[in-house]
Protein backbone atom coordinates (compact mmCIF):
# COMPACT_ATOMS: atom_id res chain seq x y z
CA UNK A 1 0.00 0.00 0.00
CA UNK A 2 1.47 3.32 -0.97
CA UNK A 3 1.53 5.61 1.55
CA UNK A 4 3.11 8.89 -1.00
CA UNK A 5 -0.90 9.75 -0.84
CA UNK A 6 -0.90 10.46 3.00
CA UNK A 7 -0.11 13.74 4.50
CA UNK A 8 2.40 14.50 7.39
CA UNK A 9 -0.59 15.26 9.24
CA UNK A 10 -2.77 12.53 9.11
CA UNK A 11 0.21 10.06 9.58
CA UNK A 12 0.92 11.78 12.71
CA UNK A 13 -2.64 11.79 13.64
CA UNK A 14 -2.50 8.03 13.17
CA UNK A 15 0.05 7.40 15.32
CA UNK A 16 -1.32 9.56 18.03
CA UNK A 17 -4.98 7.60 17.20
CA UNK A 18 -3.17 3.88 17.60
CA UNK A 19 -0.53 5.35 20.40
CA UNK A 20 2.20 3.97 18.04
CA UNK A 21 0.79 0.35 18.20
CA UNK A 22 -0.33 -2.19 15.92
CA UNK A 23 -3.53 -2.20 15.61
CA UNK A 24 -4.28 -6.62 14.12
CA UNK A 25 -6.59 -7.54 16.90
CA UNK A 26 -4.69 -9.37 19.50
CA UNK A 27 -1.65 -8.25 18.53
CA UNK A 28 -1.12 -4.65 19.95
CA UNK A 29 3.03 -4.42 19.01
CA UNK A 30 5.05 -1.53 19.99
CA UNK A 31 6.30 0.01 16.59
CA UNK A 32 8.43 2.93 18.00
CA UNK A 33 10.95 -0.07 20.00
CA UNK A 34 13.29 -2.67 18.87
CA UNK A 35 11.87 -5.31 21.96
CA UNK A 36 15.43 -6.93 21.88
CA UNK A 37 17.55 -3.52 21.98
CA UNK A 38 15.29 -1.15 23.56
CA UNK A 39 16.44 0.98 21.07
CA UNK A 40 13.97 3.37 19.39
CA UNK A 41 12.81 2.76 15.98
CA UNK A 42 9.72 2.57 13.33
CA UNK A 43 8.70 -0.83 12.45
CA UNK A 44 5.15 0.82 11.66
CA UNK A 45 3.81 0.24 7.45
CA UNK A 46 0.46 2.59 7.08
CA UNK A 47 -2.06 0.92 5.30
CA UNK A 48 -5.07 1.59 3.52
CA UNK A 49 -8.46 -0.52 4.18
CA UNK A 50 -9.65 0.71 0.57
CA UNK A 51 -6.23 0.49 -1.33
CA UNK A 52 -5.43 4.17 -2.56
CA UNK A 53 -5.26 2.27 -5.83
CA UNK A 54 -8.19 0.66 -7.62
CA UNK A 55 -6.21 -2.37 -8.54
CA UNK A 56 -5.01 -2.87 -5.08
CA UNK A 57 -6.16 -4.73 -2.03
CA UNK A 58 -9.90 -3.61 -1.57
CA UNK A 59 -9.55 -1.19 -3.83
CA UNK A 60 -12.43 0.61 -5.60
CA UNK A 61 -12.84 2.74 -9.02
CA UNK A 62 -14.39 5.68 -7.25
CA UNK A 63 -13.64 5.45 -3.44
CA UNK A 64 -9.43 4.32 -3.81
CA UNK A 65 -9.06 7.60 -4.65
CA UNK A 66 -11.20 9.93 -2.30
CA UNK A 67 -10.59 7.96 0.97
CA UNK A 68 -6.55 7.70 -0.20
CA UNK A 69 -5.53 10.76 2.52
CA UNK A 70 -8.76 9.77 4.82
CA UNK A 71 -7.62 8.89 8.38
CA UNK A 72 -10.53 7.03 8.71
CA UNK A 73 -9.42 4.34 6.29
CA UNK A 74 -6.24 4.07 7.42
CA UNK A 75 -4.16 1.68 9.88
CA UNK A 76 -0.89 1.32 11.63
CA UNK A 77 0.43 -2.03 11.38
CA UNK A 78 3.42 -4.14 11.84
CA UNK A 79 5.54 -6.26 9.04
CA UNK A 80 3.56 -9.25 9.77
CA UNK A 81 -0.25 -8.18 9.72
CA UNK A 82 0.46 -5.57 7.19
CA UNK A 83 1.29 -8.79 4.81
CA UNK A 84 -1.23 -10.46 5.82
CA UNK A 85 -4.39 -8.13 5.29
CA UNK A 86 -2.62 -7.07 1.64
CA UNK A 87 -2.16 -10.69 0.69
CA UNK A 88 -5.98 -12.17 1.56
CA UNK A 89 -8.76 -9.57 0.72
CA UNK A 90 -11.53 -12.92 1.18
CA UNK A 91 -10.31 -12.94 5.05
CA UNK A 92 -9.66 -9.04 5.78
CA UNK A 93 -12.54 -7.03 4.70
CA UNK A 94 -12.94 -3.91 4.83
CA UNK A 95 -15.62 -4.31 7.31
CA UNK A 96 -13.47 -6.71 9.23
CA UNK A 97 -10.54 -4.35 9.07
CA UNK A 98 -12.86 -0.91 10.08
CA UNK A 99 -13.91 -2.83 13.50
CA UNK A 100 -10.31 -3.80 14.14
CA UNK A 101 -9.69 -0.31 14.13
CA UNK A 102 -12.48 0.57 15.76
CA UNK A 103 -11.40 -1.62 18.45
CA UNK A 104 -8.19 -0.65 19.17
CA UNK A 105 -8.24 3.45 18.81
CA UNK A 106 -11.72 3.37 21.64
CA UNK A 107 -9.60 1.57 23.40
CA UNK A 108 -6.91 3.54 23.51
CA UNK A 109 -9.05 6.40 23.85
CA UNK A 110 -10.12 4.53 27.00
CA UNK A 111 -7.21 3.95 28.49
CA UNK A 112 -5.68 7.30 27.72
CA UNK A 113 -9.11 9.29 29.78
CA UNK A 114 -7.88 7.61 32.95
CA UNK A 115 -7.20 10.87 35.05
CA UNK A 116 -3.29 10.98 35.95
CA UNK A 117 -4.58 10.55 39.95
CA UNK A 118 -5.64 7.17 39.03
CA UNK A 119 -3.17 5.33 39.60
CA UNK A 120 -3.37 1.36 41.75
CA UNK A 121 -1.15 -0.65 43.63
CA UNK A 122 -2.27 -4.00 42.42
CA UNK A 123 -2.29 -6.64 45.66
CA UNK A 124 -2.11 -10.62 44.44
CA UNK A 125 -2.53 -13.39 47.47
CA UNK A 126 -2.65 -16.62 46.77
CA UNK A 127 -2.68 -19.99 48.98
CA UNK A 128 -3.13 -23.86 48.04
CA UNK A 129 -6.66 -24.57 47.82
CA UNK A 130 -6.35 -28.18 48.63
CA UNK A 131 -4.24 -29.59 46.25
CA UNK A 132 -4.69 -26.36 43.93
CA UNK A 133 -2.60 -23.67 43.40
CA UNK A 134 -4.15 -20.54 42.81
CA UNK A 135 -4.03 -19.06 39.61
CA UNK A 136 -3.19 -15.51 39.17
CA UNK A 137 -1.15 -12.97 37.18
CA UNK A 138 -0.57 -9.34 37.10
CA UNK A 139 -1.86 -9.21 33.38
CA UNK A 140 -5.03 -10.46 34.54
CA UNK A 141 -5.29 -7.88 37.45
CA UNK A 142 -4.26 -5.43 34.95
CA UNK A 143 -6.68 -5.89 32.56
CA UNK A 144 -9.09 -5.83 35.21
CA UNK A 145 -8.35 -2.39 36.65
CA UNK A 146 -9.26 -0.89 33.26
CA UNK A 147 -11.03 1.86 32.52
CA UNK A 148 -10.94 3.14 35.29
CA UNK A 149 -7.36 2.82 37.25
CA UNK A 150 -4.09 1.87 35.82
CA UNK A 151 -1.21 -0.07 37.41
CA UNK A 152 0.96 1.97 39.66
CA UNK A 153 3.81 0.09 39.39
CA UNK A 154 5.57 -2.36 36.91
CA UNK A 155 5.06 -5.25 39.06
CA UNK A 156 2.19 -6.73 42.05
CA UNK A 157 2.59 -6.61 45.37
CA UNK A 158 2.65 -10.31 46.19
CA UNK A 159 1.82 -11.51 49.24
CA UNK A 160 1.65 -15.31 48.36
CA UNK A 161 4.03 -18.26 50.18
CA UNK A 162 6.11 -20.31 47.20
CA UNK A 163 6.36 -23.90 47.35
CA UNK A 164 4.20 -24.52 50.71
CA UNK A 165 4.72 -28.44 51.64
CA UNK A 166 1.56 -28.64 53.75
CA UNK A 167 -2.04 -28.81 52.49
CA UNK A 168 -4.88 -27.11 54.79
CA UNK A 169 -6.16 -30.31 56.44
CA UNK A 170 -2.77 -29.69 58.69
CA UNK A 171 -2.93 -27.55 61.43
CA UNK A 172 0.57 -26.49 60.33
CA UNK A 173 -0.60 -25.33 57.09
CA UNK A 174 -2.79 -22.60 59.12
CA UNK A 175 -0.57 -21.79 61.41
CA UNK A 176 2.61 -21.18 58.73
CA UNK A 177 0.19 -19.40 55.91
CA UNK A 178 -1.21 -16.83 58.37
CA UNK A 179 1.84 -16.52 59.78
CA UNK A 180 3.47 -15.37 56.24
CA UNK A 181 0.31 -13.47 55.61
CA UNK A 182 1.27 -11.31 58.30
CA UNK A 183 5.01 -10.85 57.81
CA UNK A 184 4.37 -10.31 54.02
CA UNK A 185 1.90 -7.73 55.28
CA UNK A 186 3.93 -6.21 57.37
CA UNK A 187 7.08 -5.93 55.11
CA UNK A 188 5.36 -4.63 52.33
CA UNK A 189 2.13 -3.23 53.16
CA UNK A 190 2.22 -1.69 56.49
CA UNK A 191 5.40 0.71 55.75
CA UNK A 192 3.24 2.08 53.06
CA UNK A 193 0.41 2.99 55.32
CA UNK A 194 2.13 4.17 58.33
CA UNK A 195 3.52 6.78 56.19
CA UNK A 196 0.56 8.45 55.41
CA UNK A 197 0.47 7.67 51.81
CA UNK A 198 -3.16 8.07 50.01
CA UNK A 199 -2.44 5.08 48.02
CA UNK A 200 -5.40 3.23 46.42
CA UNK A 201 -4.94 -0.67 46.25
CA UNK A 202 -6.92 -3.17 43.92
CA UNK A 203 -6.73 -6.75 45.22
CA UNK A 204 -7.13 -9.78 43.85
CA UNK A 205 -6.72 -12.97 46.37
CA UNK A 206 -7.85 -16.71 46.05
CA UNK A 207 -7.29 -18.43 48.75
CA UNK A 208 -9.00 -20.62 51.55
CA UNK A 209 -11.75 -18.15 53.24
CA UNK A 210 -10.13 -18.32 56.51
CA UNK A 211 -6.93 -16.44 55.08
CA UNK A 212 -9.26 -14.18 53.11
CA UNK A 213 -11.06 -13.27 55.84
CA UNK A 214 -7.46 -12.46 57.80
CA UNK A 215 -5.97 -10.52 54.78
CA UNK A 216 -9.12 -8.43 55.07
CA UNK A 217 -8.57 -7.35 58.58
CA UNK A 218 -5.38 -6.27 58.00
CA UNK A 219 -6.60 -4.34 54.87
CA UNK A 220 -9.50 -2.74 57.37
CA UNK A 221 -12.25 -0.56 55.65
CA UNK A 222 -9.65 2.91 56.90
CA UNK A 223 -7.58 2.41 53.88
CA UNK A 224 -8.48 3.77 49.77
CA UNK A 225 -8.97 -0.48 48.90
CA UNK A 226 -11.27 -1.71 46.11
CA UNK A 227 -11.77 -5.62 46.31
CA UNK A 228 -12.33 -7.71 42.92
CA UNK A 229 -14.06 -10.89 42.49
CA UNK A 230 -13.28 -13.34 40.14
CA UNK A 231 -16.29 -14.66 38.24
CA UNK A 232 -16.65 -18.28 36.26
CA UNK A 233 -19.19 -16.56 33.51
CA UNK A 234 -17.75 -14.94 31.85
CA UNK A 235 -14.05 -16.04 32.65
CA UNK A 236 -12.94 -12.26 34.25
CA UNK A 237 -11.98 -10.30 37.76
CA UNK A 238 -13.55 -7.39 35.99
CA UNK A 239 -16.88 -6.15 37.52
CA UNK A 240 -19.80 -6.81 35.28
CA UNK A 241 -22.36 -3.65 34.67
CA UNK A 242 -25.40 -5.64 34.94
CA UNK A 243 -26.31 -8.34 37.90
CA UNK A 244 -29.64 -10.34 39.10
CA UNK A 245 -32.05 -8.89 41.25
CA UNK A 246 -30.71 -10.34 44.16
CA UNK A 247 -30.97 -9.29 48.15
CA UNK A 248 -28.85 -10.41 50.92
CA UNK A 249 -31.57 -12.18 53.88
CA UNK A 250 -30.31 -12.17 57.77
CA UNK A 251 -32.20 -15.41 59.28
CA UNK A 252 -32.38 -15.14 63.34
CA UNK A 253 -32.34 -17.36 65.15
CA UNK A 254 -35.82 -17.63 68.17
CA UNK A 255 -33.60 -18.62 70.52
CA UNK A 256 -30.55 -16.05 71.11
CA UNK A 257 -29.06 -17.40 74.64
CA UNK A 258 -26.64 -19.80 73.35
CA UNK A 259 -23.25 -20.30 71.57
CA UNK A 260 -23.57 -17.58 69.04
CA UNK A 261 -22.94 -18.78 64.95
CA UNK A 262 -22.94 -16.74 61.82
CA UNK A 263 -23.05 -18.52 59.15
CA UNK A 264 -22.51 -17.53 55.15
CA UNK A 265 -24.28 -19.11 53.12
CA UNK A 266 -23.74 -17.69 49.66
CA UNK A 267 -22.08 -19.39 47.21
CA UNK A 268 -23.21 -22.67 48.55
CA UNK A 269 -26.17 -23.38 51.43
CA UNK A 270 -24.59 -24.66 55.03
CA UNK A 271 -27.43 -26.93 56.68
CA UNK A 272 -27.36 -26.53 60.55
CA UNK A 273 -26.38 -30.07 60.83
CA UNK A 274 -23.10 -29.46 59.94
CA UNK A 275 -22.76 -26.82 62.37
CA UNK A 276 -24.11 -28.86 65.37
CA UNK A 277 -21.67 -31.69 63.96
CA UNK A 278 -18.92 -29.29 64.99
CA UNK A 279 -20.52 -27.24 67.79
CA UNK A 280 -22.73 -29.41 68.97
CA UNK A 281 -26.75 -28.47 69.58
CA UNK A 282 -26.13 -25.76 72.42
CA UNK A 283 -25.89 -22.94 69.39
CA UNK A 284 -27.77 -20.24 68.37
CA UNK A 285 -27.69 -19.74 64.79
CA UNK A 286 -27.55 -16.75 62.88
CA UNK A 287 -27.58 -17.25 58.39
CA UNK A 288 -26.79 -14.28 56.14
CA UNK A 289 -28.33 -15.80 52.57
CA UNK A 290 -29.38 -14.57 49.40
CA UNK A 291 -33.15 -14.59 47.88
CA UNK A 292 -32.11 -16.50 45.19
CA UNK A 293 -30.46 -20.06 45.04
CA UNK A 294 -27.10 -19.57 46.79
CA UNK A 295 -24.11 -20.26 43.79
CA UNK A 296 -20.65 -19.26 43.37
CA UNK A 297 -21.15 -17.10 40.56
CA UNK A 298 -23.94 -14.31 41.78
CA UNK A 299 -21.49 -11.64 42.81
CA UNK A 300 -21.02 -9.66 39.62
CA UNK A 301 -20.98 -6.57 40.54
CA UNK A 302 -19.35 -3.99 43.08
CA UNK A 303 -23.12 -2.80 44.12
CA UNK A 304 -23.62 -6.30 45.30
CA UNK A 305 -20.57 -6.23 47.28
CA UNK A 306 -21.01 -2.64 48.89
CA UNK A 307 -24.32 -4.16 49.92
CA UNK A 308 -22.86 -7.62 51.20
CA UNK A 309 -20.85 -5.06 53.37
CA UNK A 310 -23.88 -3.35 54.75
CA UNK A 311 -25.59 -6.75 55.72
CA UNK A 312 -22.72 -7.62 57.52
CA UNK A 313 -22.37 -4.64 59.30
CA UNK A 314 -26.08 -4.52 60.42
CA UNK A 315 -25.82 -8.41 61.28
CA UNK A 316 -22.78 -7.90 63.53
CA UNK A 317 -24.22 -5.31 65.84
CA UNK A 318 -27.44 -7.25 66.34
CA UNK A 319 -25.53 -10.55 67.19
CA UNK A 320 -23.37 -8.40 69.72
CA UNK A 321 -26.57 -6.40 71.00
CA UNK A 322 -27.93 -10.29 71.87
CA UNK A 323 -24.72 -12.20 72.67
CA UNK A 324 -22.06 -9.49 74.08
CA UNK A 325 -18.64 -9.86 73.52
CA UNK A 326 -18.23 -13.55 73.77
CA UNK A 327 -16.85 -15.38 70.62
CA UNK A 328 -18.73 -15.47 67.09
CA UNK A 329 -18.40 -18.54 65.29
CA UNK A 330 -17.81 -18.12 61.45
CA UNK A 331 -19.00 -20.77 58.99
CA UNK A 332 -18.22 -19.23 55.48
CA UNK A 333 -19.56 -20.91 51.93
CA UNK A 334 -19.09 -17.34 50.23
CA UNK A 335 -17.07 -15.51 47.15
CA UNK A 336 -13.58 -14.36 47.65
CA UNK A 337 -14.36 -11.26 47.20
CA UNK A 338 -16.98 -11.18 50.14
CA UNK A 339 -14.45 -13.22 52.04
CA UNK A 340 -11.89 -10.12 52.11
CA UNK A 341 -14.47 -8.11 52.65
CA UNK A 342 -16.03 -9.64 55.60
CA UNK A 343 -12.86 -8.61 57.45
CA UNK A 344 -12.18 -5.38 56.50
CA UNK A 345 -15.87 -4.92 57.93
CA UNK A 346 -15.12 -6.36 60.91
CA UNK A 347 -14.21 -3.67 63.90
CA UNK A 348 -11.40 -4.78 66.17
CA UNK A 349 -11.68 -2.56 69.23
CA UNK A 350 -15.62 -3.25 68.25
CA UNK A 351 -16.64 -6.48 67.11
CA UNK A 352 -16.81 -10.13 68.68
CA UNK A 353 -13.53 -12.12 68.03
CA UNK A 354 -14.08 -14.55 65.42
CA UNK A 355 -13.23 -18.62 64.91
CA UNK A 356 -13.23 -19.26 61.47
CA UNK A 357 -14.25 -22.78 60.14
CA UNK A 358 -13.11 -24.16 56.78
CA UNK A 359 -14.83 -27.05 54.91
CA UNK A 360 -12.42 -29.94 54.54
CA UNK A 361 -13.40 -33.20 53.57
CA UNK A 362 -10.64 -34.27 54.93
CA UNK A 363 -11.32 -33.46 58.06
CA UNK A 364 -15.19 -34.85 57.77
CA UNK A 365 -16.63 -31.00 57.65
CA UNK A 366 -16.27 -28.23 59.04
CA UNK A 367 -13.31 -27.47 62.11
CA UNK A 368 -12.00 -24.68 63.47
CA UNK A 369 -8.71 -23.05 61.87
CA UNK A 370 -8.22 -19.45 62.62
CA UNK A 371 -8.73 -17.50 65.40
CA UNK A 372 -9.08 -12.73 64.85
CA UNK A 373 -9.18 -11.21 68.52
Amino acid sequence: MSVTSISSKNKNLLWAVSAGRCEYIGCNKVLHTDILTNKKCNSAYIAHIVGDEPTGPRGDIKRSKLLANDINNLMLLCDTHHRMVDEDEITYTEPCLLEMKRQHEERIRRITDIAPNMSSEIILYGANIGINNSPLSYQSACEALLYDYYPASDNAIELRMKNVPFTDDTDTYWMMEEANLYEQFKLQIKPRLMQGNADHYSVFALAPQPLLIKLGVLLNDLNDVKVYQKHREPSTWKWQSVSNNIEYVLHEPANKTKIPVLVFSLSATVTHDRIQKALGENTSIWEITISGTPNNDFLKTETLLSEFRRTVRSAFDKIKFHHGCTELHIFPAMPVSASVELGRVWMPKVDMPMAIYDANKLKNDFYKTITIK
